[in-house]
């Protein structure tokens, strides 16, 4: 995941409801970050039908498990490196949601 610390991430942390979506937006219009959220992305790769990881992801949201960090920060870093966004700056909203999370990302 080296590829991960060449961008600029702020994590936007919240509960359901807490406004995180608005705050983004609002960062995103005064300052041009890109707005990435984990749950999106996730959701998005388990409807995806060829997807390696889509079955996967369904079945740990159908169980209520939290999805292993590799597959999340694999989806990260790829939704990084496909943006068009010239400054590759970004707020994550949704990530990371335990300490096994921050891990993953650091390495």
């Amino acid at each position: 995941m080296s590829e991960i610390q060449k961008f600029e991430v702020l994590f936007i942390l919240g509960g359901p409801g807490a406004g995180k979506g608005t705050l983004c937006r609002n960062i995103n219009e005064k300052y041009g970050y890109v707005h990435l959220s984990a749950g999106d992305l996730l959701r998005e790769e388990r409807m995806n039908s060829n997807s390696k990881y889509g079955e996967l992801i369904e079945n740990y949201i159908k169980d209520g498990k939290i999805v292993p960090v590799a597959i999340t920060c694999s989806l990260l870093d790829r939704a990084m490196q496909m943006t068009n966004s010239p400054h590759k700056r970004f707020l994550i909203d949704g990530f990371p949601r335990n300490q096994d999370n921050i891990d993953g990302w650091n390495e």
